[in-house]
């Protein structure tokens, strides 16, 4: 450091390594006016930081011939120093800003903040999770992650069923009722919908009788160059209507109702897209919900908070229970096959 400094306080500069130095300075200005003009986006003349530069030098020439060079390499130096902190301030900026746009949505939507109880949930998962790694790296026995990870994902699947799982479950073993016999409880109906109370779509404003509404934002491209989507926020809306089959109609009150099929009826948007998808009057759907007494007559609606009510296209749901004990067959073989693998390795 020493013998920089020494090396810099020696060397005297002419007309001509000056005129270098301005020269090289301009490069110098083009960077720091990147950083300032984007990173701290802050605004200036353009033509500022390529007259100041130079300015700097031809000045430190006149005061000592000495100081070009020194002042040349501060301003060098000066590039990285206000690029670091460019950076770092650009992140804080960004964070706040897509903080308030994510507020804004959600006040839109209707979304709720996230409970300090749930918050702490998710810390405590976490934390499990990774006391979990390091009590295995600690006893050298990481390999028994590779019994752990299917370990949590079969109980998962068993004690902790989502929603289409539990709809599907009970789909294959309720018998399908017809509307003039149906019995109090839990009931699967088939037949065509009909329109009783018209609700409008969110975004393309579509009469229906019900709708999904989803939204998702643009994520950064993959390696192939495919554009992804992340879903932020979903919709799921039904008002009452009717279902009917070959020996009468009931009502159904439609809300809480879940969708229970793949299908996007309306799509638009770039950066953010928009998909809308639709039950309309005459679509042909399989219905699982709890049937009650309103007055007498029979209504169709959701029953407590973990019961299924849901609602599905029946080709697409009979396609599935022809196919679905061939896959159940070819999994349960995988994962014994993968457990005797396992046990190989780990032994």
């Amino acid at each position: 450091m020493n013998e920089l400094l020494e090396f810099l306080g020696q060397n005297k500069t002419d007309v001509g390594m000056l005129i270098f130095l301005m020269l090289f300075s301009m490069g110098i200005a083009l960077f720091l006016t990147i950083i300032f003009g984007g990173l701290f986006n802050l605004k200036f003349p353009n033509w500022l930081f390529f007259a100041v530069c130079p300015l700097l030098i031809g000045v430190s020439f006149f005061i000592d011939d000495r100081l070009p060079l020194p002042v040349l390499l501060l301003l060098f130096v000066s590039v990285f120093f206000f690029g670091i902190i460019g950076m770092i301030f650009s992140g804080i900026r960004s964070s706040k800003e897509e903080k308030i746009e994510r507020e804004k949505f959600n006040r839109k939507h209707n979304i709720p903040k996230t409970t300090f109880k749930e918050k702490m949930l998710g810390l405590l998962v976490f934390a499990g999770i990774f006391g979990t790694f390091i009590l295995l790296a600690k006893t050298e026995n990481l390999k028994l992650l590779f019994l752990l990870i299917p370990g949590f994902i079969l109980i998962k699947s068993i004690f902790f069923p989502s929603n289409k799982s539990k709809f599907m479950r009970l789909q294959s073993i309720l018998p399908t009722s017809k509307v003039n016999a149906l019995a109090m409880g839990q009931v699967e109906v088939e037949g065509d919908l009909e329109q009783i109370e018209p609700i409008i779509s969110p975004y393309f404003s579509k009469p229906c009788i019900g709708y999904f509404y989803k939204i998702e934002k643009e994520s950064p491209r993959d390696d192939d160059g495919r554009t992804t989507y992340s879903t932020v926020f979903t919709e799921c809306k039904t008002g009452k209507f009717k279902i009917k089959d070959e020996t009468g109609s009931v009502v159904v009150d439609g809300e809480g109702l879940e969708f229970y099929f793949d299908r996007v009826d309306k799509q638009a948007g770039g950066k953010m897209r928009y998909s809308e998808t639709y039950l309309q009057p005459n679509d042909y759907m399989l219905l699982i919900g709890n049937a009650t007494s309103d007055n007498g007559d029979t209504i169709i609606q959701k029953g407590s908070s973990d019961t299924v009510f849901g609602i599905a296209i029946p080709r697409s749901i009979s396609f599935r229970n022809k196919y679905k004990p061939l896959l159940d067959s070819f999994l349960a073989t995988l994962f014994f096959i993968s457990l005797l693998l396992l046990f190989i390795i780990l032994n």
